[in-house]
């Protein structure tokens, strides 16, 4: 009875709650919730840790399994269906974006050439950073 009070003060289950031998007396006085917690204080009861179950074994098969099959041999669906075009088009537009936002920042380009250029990396006219240095090189000249 007092290790199911206990367990219930503890808000921990029944087998958990160990007890001191020592301290039977205070165990056998103890019938109250307040006792027990002043038990719990005092160091004659207290709660076991907790016991687990080590997921080392998955793991480390997880690792091998994510080793495998990442060749061009092993794709399967179409380039799209591995990265949507829409994701490649907006991490293509955040990069060239944040491009000109550093130049400009830095006043090597003009803010009339980044609104021209902002205006062209929305419409899909620049493709990649390479073309995108091409460009601001014609700017400058």
């Amino acid at each position: 009875m007092k290790k199911r009070m206990a367990a219930d003060v503890l808000k921990v289950g029944k087998g958990r709650v160990k007890f001191d031998p020592e301290a039977s007396e205070e165990l056998f006085d103890a019938i109250t919730r307040e006792s027990i917690r002043g038990l719990v204080s005092s160091g004659a009861i207290w709660v076991e840790p907790k016991k687990g179950v080590s997921r080392g074994r998955v793991r480390q098969k997880m690792a091998k399994v994510k080793k495998r099959g990442k060749g061009a041999g092993s794709k399967e669906g179409a380039k799209g269906a591995r990265r949507g075009k829409k994701t490649l088009w907006v991490n293509k537009v955040r990069a060239l974006r944040g491009r000109i936002k550093v130049l400009r920042d830095r006043g090597e380009i003009s803010g009339k050439v980044f609104d021209d250029l902002y205006r062209k990396i929305k419409g899909g006219q620049v493709r990649s950073l390479r073309h995108l240095e091409g460009m601001i090189k014609q700017y400058r000249r």
